[in-house]
Parts: structure tokens; C-alpha cells; sequence
């Protein structure tokens, strides 16, 4: 399934899967593997226009919606700015255990839509991967590269809530069996005893409450 730039109008954001290919049920861009890249010196989006240093440093959307709410409303306002960055992780539109089925599913397309926008915008970008409970493994990895660098985050579910983190848990296990991902970038927690169940490296970035404050 293809859109073209002839047969439509951006009135519902399908300018920017031009040219895409899709798959699964409900029809998530397929997105490029990325190989031999490793995210350093991370900067939250919301904070990118003030980067000295953007050319040696990544930009990650491991923060509040709210604060990249714009790039999706308005994204080629900002592929100038992230073009300076070595590269990014893509978006990470919330899909929480009690949002009903369709919004997860929106945020999840929304997040393939914004990483397959900056990689044709000649972004180096590695794809963020979420998912809900189990129901949602079906299509959450769809349109996500096999043997790719990928990315999660694990800010919230490492509490003592054992669902979520056995949702966690399911997911990755799903996420390493259906992709095979090359690497793992983990932002935030992640047990060391949890490195022996999988068979990618797994590299942990501590996220912005851990550095601050060690939360």
C-alpha cells in the first residue's frame, strides 16, 4: 500500500508517509535499519534549540507528550534544527496500560509516521519501540526493522506494580523474538540480572531523574 503526493491533501498527516511502505493491520510505515550506531550525550527535544553542541550529541522524545506535541503538528518546521544533531531516537507518544485500545494504537502509528518522516529527512534515526499489555504485542512491533539498533524506555515500569513490569518483560521477549535487535538502547533503569535473558547487548542510559536526582 502506497499513498502518492497526487491523491491527497495533508488535512489528515499523509503528506509525510509519502512513499512509504506499510504493513500489518493497521497499515504502520516500515521503517529503516540502523546499524552500527550508539546514542550519546542525549538531549530531550524540548531542550534542542538551546544545544551548544548539537553536532556531537543525539536528541531523544523520552519526555511528557506535551513537550513534542509540536513536531507533530508541525515537523518540517523542525528538521532543520534536528539535522544539526548527530542523530536521534524517534518519538515517544504514550500508549499506558489503562488508555483505551485506540489511542494506543494512534500513538503507536504516530510514532512509526514521525520516525519514517526523519529518516527520509535524512535524519540518522533509531527506532523507538512501546507497547501496552499483551493484546497490544500483535501490533506494536509492526513496521519496526529486524536487526536494527532499537530503543525503549523503561521510565515508569520498573515501580512495584508487578503487571506493568511483567508487561515489560512480555514485551521484550516479543521485541527479541520477532526483530532480533542488533542493540538495545535502554533509557533508564534496567537490572543487570535482566541482561541474561536476552541475546542482544544491551546499552543503559540513565535517564534525566536518575542523573538528578538518582530516581
Amino acid at each position: 500500500m502506497k499513498f502518492n503526493k497526487y491523491n491527497y491533501s495533508d488535512t489528515f498527516y499523509l503528506e509525510r508517509i509519502n512513499g512509504a511502505d506499510f504493513t500489518g493491520r493497521y497499515d504502520f510505515p516500515v521503517l529503516a535499519a540502523v546499524h552500527n550506531v550508539e546514542p550519546h550525550d542525549l538531549v530531550p527535544f524540548h531542550m534542542a534549540k538551546t544545544t551548544k553542541n548539537p553536532n556531537g550529541s543525539w536528541f531523544h522524545f523520552y519526555e511528557d507528550d506535551y513537550q513534542f506535541e509540536r513536531i507533530w503538528k508541525h515537523p518540517t518546521q523542525y528538521m532543520g534544527l534536528l539535522r544539526k544533531f548527530e542523530g536521534g531516537i524517534s518519538t515517544d507518544f504514550s500508549m499506558y496500560l489503562d488508555m483505551p485500545k485506540g489511542q494506543q494504537i494512534w500513538n503507536c502509528w504516530r510514532n512509526r509516521v514521525m520516525a519514517y518522516y526523519m529518516q527520509r529527512a535524512g535524519i540518522t534515526i533509531i527506532p523507538n519501540v512501546g507497547w501496552s499489555d499483551e493484546e497490544s504485542l500483535s501490533w506494536a512491533f509492526d513496521g519496526i526493522p529486524e536487526n536494527s539498533v532499537l530503543s525503549i524506555t523503561t521510565q515508569g515500569c520498573m515501580g512495584n506494580d508487578y503487571y506493568t513490569k511483567q508487561s515489560l518483560l512480555n514485551g521484550l521477549h516479543e521485541l527479541s523474538r520477532k526483530k532480533h535487535p542488533e542493540k538495545l538502547i535502554v533509557y533508564g533503569s534496567f537490572p543487570d540480572a535482566w541482561r541474561e535473558r536476552f541475546p542482544m547487548p544491551v546499552l543503559v542510559i540513565k535517564s534525566f531523574a536518575e542523573e538528578k536526582w538518582g530516581a
